[in-house]
C-alpha cells in the first residue's frame, strides 16, 4: 500500500484512514522457540509482521522471529483471526525474514500487502511506526526521518546474538 507523500500533489489521507487501511497489512506474531540452532536461546516470544504478498501468503519480520531452530509461529490478525506461520527464510547478514501462511486458512478476513516506497522517503519526513508493542494491536510511535544514510545499528562484532548488517542502511 503506498501512501501519497507531501510533495505528491496529492491530497494526505488522515491518520484515521491510513490506520484503517494499515490495520491488515499488520499482523502480531507469537513465536515459540524450542532449541537454538544459531543464536539466541528457548523463548516465547511477541512480535510484528507486515504482509508483503497476499497471494503467497509472505509475512516480513526481524531475523529473530523467524528463528534458526525448531519453531512454532501463529499470526494473528486485527480482527482476531489466527493462522499458523511457516518460517521461510532469515538473512544470515541483515536482519529480516519472511514467514508464509496458508492463504486459503485465512477466512472472513482480507489481507492487504504492503507496498513500500522508497522514494518517497526524504529528511524531515515526517513518520508514524506501527507496530505490536508487548503484544499491544496497532501500537504507533510518532517519528520523523533523521536522515537517510545512517550506519546500521552497531552489533557486536564477535560471539553470541550477532549479526553483520555492514553496508547496509535503514530508514
Amino acid at each position: 500500500m503506498t501512501v501519497a507523500g507531501p510533495d505528491s500533489g496529492a491530497e494526505e489521507p488522515s491518520w484515521g484512514t491510513l490506520q484503517d487501511r494499515l490495520r491488515m497489512s499488520v499482523v502480531s506474531i507469537t513465536s515459540s522457540h524450542s532449541l537454538p540452532f544459531d543464536v539466541g536461546g528457548r523463548a516465547a516470544t511477541f512480535a510484528t509482521g507486515f504482509i508483503v504478498d497476499t497471494e503467497q501468503g509472505l509475512v516480513l519480520s526481524n531475523r529473530h522471529v523467524v528463528g534458526a531452530g525448531p519453531t512454532f509461529h501463529k499470526a494473528t490478525f486485527f480482527d482476531n483471526q489466527e493462522v499458523h506461520l511457516q518460517p521461510l527464510y532469515y538473512d544470515p547478514e541483515h536482519d529480516f525474514g519472511f514467514l508464509r501462511y496458508d492463504p486459503a486458512e485465512v477466512t472472513g478476513t482480507q489481507p492487504r500487502a504492503i507496498r513500500l516506497a522508497p522514494e518517497k522517503a526524504r529528511s524531515g519526513l515526517e513518520i508514524r511506526v506501527i507496530g505490536n508493542d508487548s503484544n499491544e494491536k496497532l501500537s504507533v510511535q510518532r517519528g520523523e526521518l533523521s536522515q537517510l544514510d545512517r550506519n546500521p545499528p552497531g552489533y557486536r562484532s564477535a560471539g553470541e546474538d550477532t549479526y553483520n548488517d555492514l553496508n547496509t542502511f535503514y530508514y
